[in-house]
């Protein structure tokens, strides 16, 4: 009896083994990372333009981006006032091209992971994490802060929504995106790779009289795919 159990479990074992051996995984790191600043002010000259979410994010180095929005008001004298709105998106690509070379590989998982470094948030909000609500798939080449100049930066990084609701969680914390069906397309050709874009929940535009904020820092991204041939 137990040799009848013991010879299909080896020959299971036999068809599975190989089939095995062709699952595997790769961890890489952005090949490009940058943020959007989109700016508008009114005022004596360009006091402050940077805004306490740029200077915190070129303090951090040249390996994160920023989320979110920030707003400046102060009243000068009876006859002035300076108003300055930001609009942050951060963005960050990554090179997919091993995917579609020879042999033929097929995605089974893939996942976008990166960390909360630091944040602002707006009065009435608990997480700073808030600020960073949604990802889209950018729809075409960019480049951001801190690879061009803050006064040069792009006003936005544009692209499609492709998830809303990104995890709430506190500084200090990992989160991992599932982005199996991007990468899917991205490594058959039927899209084209431009990276991912990080958006926060509100970006509203205009001279918004109070000094409400709510920003957040994300950096540490890599991207884990599992692929068979």
């Amino acid at each position: 009896m137990q040799m009848r159990i013991f010879w299909p479990r080896m020959l299971l074992a036999m068809v599975l083994l190989p089939l095995l051996g062709g699952c595997k995984s790769n961890l890489s790191g952005p090949t490009k990372v940058g943020s959007s600043n989109y700016v508008e002010f009114q005022g004596e000259g360009k006091v402050g333009l940077a805004g306490d979410a740029t200077v915190a994010l070129y303090k951090q180095g040249t390996v994160g981006v920023v989320v979110g929005w920030e707003h400046f008001f102060r009243t000068v004298d009876d006859f002035s006032m300076r108003i300055q709105n930001h609009i942050y998106r951060g963005a960050v690509k990554f090179n997919v091209d091993l995917l579609s070379e020879p042999s033929a590989k097929t995605v089974t998982k893939a996942t976008l992971n990166y960390t909360i470094k630091n944040g602002a948030r707006p009065l009435n909000k608990r997480f700073p994490e808030l600020c960073t609500v949604k990802l889209l798939l950018a729809k075409d080449e960019w480049r951001g802060m801190p690879e061009v100049e803050i006064a040069k930066a792009p006003e936005t990084i544009s692209g499609d929504l492709y998830k809303d609701g990104l995890p709430e969680k506190p500084i200090g914390s990992a989160v991992s995106i599932d982005v199996t069906d991007a990468v899917k397309a991205w490594a058959t050709g039927t899209k084209k790779n431009f990276g991912f874009v990080f958006a926060s929940s509100t970006e509203e535009k205009g001279l918004i009289k109070n000094n409400d904020k709510c920003w957040t820092l994300l950096g540490e991204f890599t991207l884990r795919v599992h692929y068979s041939k």
